[in-house]
C-alpha cells in the first residue's frame, strides 16, 4: 500500500487546529508484515548493569510495560505505512473489546487485530484486588467526562452522569462484579433479532465462561451460612408477597478472576488488563510457531475521526448508498489507513464515546444523524443500609467475616419499568481485622459496608442495598447531541442531557419501598432494625437510628450504565442493523449498551459481552485447519 500523507489538513479540522509536522520528522518506510516485534520479557536489560553507559534513571510505568506489550512510536509508523494486513481495528479495551478479541481469535488465530486505547496503562488489575489504599483512586481523576453536561441536568436531582475510565482496561478495573443473565421478559421493546440471539443456549454460557461468572454459594468462604440464610429469607418473603413487586430472587452471580481456597484470598474480581495481555502472549507464541498472528495494543491513541474521503466537506451519500471508512484519525501524529475491502472497525469504547465518534465522522450519513443520541437511558440509584442483631441468624462464624450477596428484580405493574436490588449482607466480629477482606470480597465496593458502619457493629448483620431503576426511553428531554459550540477535543464534542419524567419518579418511589421491604424480610419478622442516616454532604458523620432515612439521603446523584444512544434493529428508528453494522457505513460495527433499545434494570456487562462475542462469530468463520 502506498504511504498516505501524514495529516491531510483539509478534513475535518482546519490546519490551525491540527498538530504541525515536527521539525526533522520523517516517516519510516520499513516493511510491516504483522510479525512479532516484542518477545518475552528479557531476564536482563539491554543495557546490562550500567555497561557501557548508565541506563534510564527515571522510567515511567508506561515505559516498563510498553517494552513488551504496547505499540511503540516506531511500530505505529510501520503500521500506518503498511496497514493492508489488518483485519480488525478495535477501539477501546474494556469488556466488549476483550469479548470480541477473545472470540475472534478462538474462531481464527490468524486474524490480525490492533486494539486502540485512548488512555495510558495504569492499573494492572481490578482496584479491589490491589492493596486497600487503592480504594482512594475510585472517582476523581480516574473518571473523565467526555461530554458537556447540560445545565438542566446539573441543576436537577440527577446532578450528573458517570463518565469513563480513560485507561487500559476501561471501567473493568473499577466495576462491580454483578453479572445476571436477563430473561426474555426483561428485554422490553427489544427487536426480535436481539432477543433471538440471546435465546441461543450458548449465548450467556459463552459470556459467563469469558468473565468467569460464579454464584456465591460456589465461592465458599466467606459466602457460607449468612449467604444461605439471606437467600432463604428473601425467597420466603417473595413467596409470601412481602415484597409485592418482586419477581425474581437468587444468589447474585459475580464475575471472579480466580477462586483459591486459601487463608488469605478466596477470590478476586475480574478485569480485562490481565486477560488481554494473556491473549497478547498467546498470540506471540502462536506467531512464532506460524500458527497465528500477533495481537497489538496501542495506548494513548484517542480515535478522533473515521474518515471516508479526503477533502471537506465529505460527499453526502445517496439513499441506500454506503460510505466506507478509509482513514482512522487518532491523537497520534500519523493517520492509520484502512483497507476498505478487508479491515473492519469495531467500536468498543462505551455508549457516549462511540456515539460521539459516529456523530463527528458521519454528519452526512442520514441513519446516524437522524437517530444517534436521540434516546438516552441508564439507571438511577438508591442506597439503603440497615442492621439487625447477629442473634437473629444461626451458626455464623464467630471469628471472621461472613458475607451474602443476593439479587432481587422487580417491575412497576403499570409502566413495566424495571428495578433491581443488589443486596450485600455482612457481619464482622472484628472490623479492624476484617476491613481489607471486606473491601476485597464485597461484590461492589461502592455498595459495601463502610469502615464507619462496621465500627460498633460487631454484634450485628449489616444489609447494604444498592437499588437501580431504569430510565424511561420515551423522554424527549433526554438527549446526546453534537455541541453547537465545538470543543477543541473532538472526542468530547457532544452535549448530554438526562432528566427524569413522571414514570421515572413513580418507579423510584416503588423501588425505594421494595428496598425497605426487602431489608425487613431479611431481618426477620418483628426484629428491631436500625437504619443508617448519612447526612449530605457525605463528609459529615453518619449515625444509626430507629427511624427510616428519608429520600433526600438515600437517593444518589449520578446515572450509571448509560445505554440506547445507538439502538439496534432493522426499522428506521435504529441506526445499527441486525448485524451490528452502522447503517450507511460499510465497515464500522458497534458493541455495548448503546445498542440496547431500553436499558432494563439489570447490570449490563454480561449481556454486552454476549453480543460482542456474537459479532465476532458473525464476522469470522471458524477456521478448521
Amino acid at each position: 500500500m502506498d504511504s498516505l500523507p501524514i495529516r491531510n489538513h483539509e478534513y475535518p479540522v482546519p490546519i490551525a487546529q491540527r498538530p504541525t509536522q515536527k521539525k526533522g520528522y520523517v516517516q519510516r518506510q520499513r516493511p510491516f508484515s504483522f510479525q512479532p516485534r516484542f518477545t518475552e520479557v528479557k531476564t536482563q536489560p539491554l543495557n546490562n548493569y550500567g555497561f557501557p553507559e548508565p541506563g534510564i534513571q527515571s522510567p515511567t510505568a508506561r515505559q516498563v510495560i510498553a517494552k513488551d506489550y504496547l505499540v511503540s512510536d516506531e511500530t505505529w509508523e510501520d503500521i500506518c505505512n503498511h496497514a493492508q494486513d489488518i483485519d480488525f481495528i478495535v477501539i477501546g479495551s474494556g469488556f466488549t473489546a476483550l469479548a470480541f478479541i477473545d472470540q475472534t481469535l478462538k474462531q481464527d488465530p490468524f486474524k490480525k487485530i490492533i486494539c486502540l486505547e485512548r488512555g495510558d496503562f495504569w492499573l494492572p488489575d481490578h482496584f479491589q484486588n490491589l492493596p486497600l489504599p487503592f480504594k482512594y483512586t475510585l472517582g476523581g481523576p480516574s473518571e473523565t467526562f467526555p461530554f458537556t453536561l447540560s445545565k438542566e441536568t446539573y441543576k436537577s436531582d440527577i446532578g450528573f452522569v458517570h463518565g469513563s475510565c480513560p485507561f487500559f482496561g476501561g471501567r473493568s478495573t473499577f466495576w462491580s462484579a454483578w453479572s445476571p443473565s436477563p430473561p426474555k421478559k426483561l428485554m422490553r421493546n427489544w427487536p426480535e433479532c436481539m432477543i433471538e440471539t440471546a435465546q441461543n443456549p450458548e449465548f450467556f454460557e459463552r459470556a459467563k465462561t469469558l468473565i468467569r461468572v460464579t454464584d456465591p454459594d460456589e465461592i465458599g468462604v466467606p459466602y457460607k451460612n449468612l449467604q444461605s440464610q439471606v437467600n432463604d429469607r428473601l425467597q420466603q418473603g417473595k413467596a409470601n408477597n412481602q415484597i409485592p413487586t418482586a419477581e425474581e430472587v437468587f444468589p447474585a452471580p459475580m464475575a471472579v478472576s480466580s477462586i483459591a481456597q486459601t487463608s488469605v484470598i478466596h477470590f478476586t474480581k475480574f478485569s480485562t488488563p490481565g486477560p488481554l495481555l494473556g491473549l497478547y502472549k498467546q498470540q506471540q507464541k502462536l506467531a512464532e510457531q506460524n500458527k497465528g498472528a500477533p495481537l497489538l495494543f496501542a495506548t494513548k491513541t484517542a480515535v478522533e475521526y473515521l474518515i471516508t474521503e479526503v477533502g471537506f466537506p465529505p460527499p453526502a451519500s445517496s439513499v441506500g448508498e454506503e460510505v466506507t471508512v478509509k482513514i482512522v484519525r487518532t491523537s497520534r501524529f500519523t493517520d492509520l489507513p484502512v483497507t476498505p475491502d478487508r479491515t473492519k472497525i469495531i467500536l468498543c469504547a462505551g455508549a457516549f464515546p462511540n456515539t460521539t465518534l459516529l456523530l463527528n465522522s458521519f454528519q452526512h450519513v442520514q441513519p446516524v444523524t437522524s437517530v444517534a443520541g436521540k434516546t438516552v437511558t441508564g439507571h438511577f440509584l438508591s442506597h439503603v443500609v440497615g442492621r439487625v442483631k447477629r442473634s437473629t441468624f444461626h451458626n455464623l462464624n464467630k471469628e471472621s467475616l461472613e458475607l451474602g450477596a443476593e439479587y432481587l428484580a422487580g417491575r412497576h405493574p403499570q409502566t413495566e419499568l424495571q428495578y433491581h436490588i443488589q443486596v450485600t449482607a455482612i457481619t464482622s466480629p472484628d472490623p479492624n481485622q476484617d476491613a481489607e477482606d471486606a473491601a476485597r470480597f464485597c461484590p461492589d465496593y461502592a455498595a459495601a459496608a463502610s469502615e464507619e458502619q462496621l465500627r460498633g457493629s460487631e454484634d450485628y448483620v449489616i444489609f447494604v442495598c444498592a437499588t437501580l431503576g431504569e430510565l424511561s426511553e420515551n423522554n424527549p428531554k433526554s438527549f446526546f447531541r453534537m455541541n453547537p459550540y465545538p470543543t477543541k477535543d473532538p472526542t468530547a464534542n457532544c452535549v448530554l442531557q438526562v432528566v427524569l419524567d413522571h414514570k421515572d419518579l413513580e418507579l423510584w418511589d416503588l423501588m425505594d419501598k421494595a428496598t425497605f421491604d426487602a431489608i425487613e424480610v431479611m431481618a426477620g419478622k418483628g426484629q428491631e432494625i436500625e437504619w443508617w442516616h448519612q447526612p449530605k454532604p457525605a463528609d459529615k458523620p453518619g449515625v444509626w437510628e430507629r427511624s427510616r432515612p428519608g429520600v433526600e439521603t438515600i437517593r444518589m446523584e449520578g446515572i450509571v450504565h448509560e445505554a440506547s444512544t445507538l439502538p439496534m434493529g432493522d426499522d428506521r428508528n435504529c441506526c445499527v442493523d441486525s448485524n451490528y453494522k452502522v447503517k450507511g457505513v460499510s465497515n464500522v460495527y458497534v458493541t455495548g449498551g448503546a445498542l440496547f433499545p431500553t436499558s432494563g434494570s439489570w447490570n449490563p456487562t454480561l449481556t454486552m459481552c454476549g453480543y460482542a462475542q456474537d459479532l465476532a462469530i458473525r464476522l469470522t468463520p471458524k477456521r478448521n485447519d
